[in-house]
């Protein structure tokens, strides 16, 4: 009995030494990024994003500036960088672009939250899975993605198209716009704040007019998550 415990100390205290250099190398580290990038008037934002909230806000500057703030590993940051790319139609964002040959298994992602000032004609792609989305005083059109975040847009006045499987959608119309909305959902509900016009109505789809009319288009889809319109 005495020699069968000697032995089991003997494998836990190697266990613990084969654990404990791993637990060091997972440190967790904070890499700040800073940089602005040229686009033509009414060009395109696009952005890739796997988690991290992202913020985009429209201004009156001419080019776009990107804040971002990125957490893992050393390794990871080291091998996973942003990428910005300009291009004649615009600007792409990319925050988890892996460095040709890095081959990690697990967890081979970058934390990424993002805060964007755009000009205000620009229209965006935005594609990320467990990010939330936040838009503030974008004119252009907007199509937003992300599987698990919540998205939120204040001051539109072009057409939307936003869709999530399990977060929250709210759009606060700027003055003056207006147009057609369509709702998608499994088992989701539409609110609004007074004023649409229902033209279809059932238990996954809603269809209607808002605002003052016009020709914009509001499509919210979801799984399971509401959508409001201010």
């Amino acid at each position: 009995m005495m020699k069968m415990a000697h032995i089991s100390v003997l494998a836990l205290a190697g266990a613990l030494s084969l654990f404990t250099p791993a637990a060091a190398t997972a440190q967790q580290e904070t890499e700040r990024v800073d940089r602005t990038a040229s686009i033509r008037a009414g060009g395109q934002l696009r952005v890739k994003n796997f988690s991290g909230k992202v913020t985009i806000t429209g201004t009156r500057r001419g080019d776009v500036a990107i804040h971002a703030i990125r957490r893992a590993t050393r390794e990871r940051l080291d091998n996973i960088k942003l990428e910005v790319t300009e291009t004649g139609s615009g600007v792409t964002i990319e925050a988890n672009r892996k460095s040709d040959g890095w081959r990690e298994r697990d967890n081979n992602v970058v934390d990424t939250e993002l805060d964007i000032q755009v000009p205000l004609d620009v229209t965006l792609d935005i594609d990320v899975f467990s990010s939330d989305v936040r838009v503030a005083d974008v004119t252009g059109q907007q199509r937003l993605h992300t599987f698990s975040g919540n998205i939120e847009v204040a001051g539109a006045t072009g057409s939307v198209r936003a869709e999530t499987f399990s977060g929250d959608i709210e759009l606060t119309l700027g003055q003056g716009a207006g147009g057609r909305v369509d709702f998608e959902s499994f088992s989701g509900s539409l609110r609004t704040d007074g004023g649409m016009v229902t033209k279809t109505s059932g238990r996954r789809n809603v269809s209607g007019e808002i605002g003052t009319g016009g020709s914009n288009d509001y499509r919210f889809k979801t799984f399971s998550g509401d959508a409001r319109i201010r």
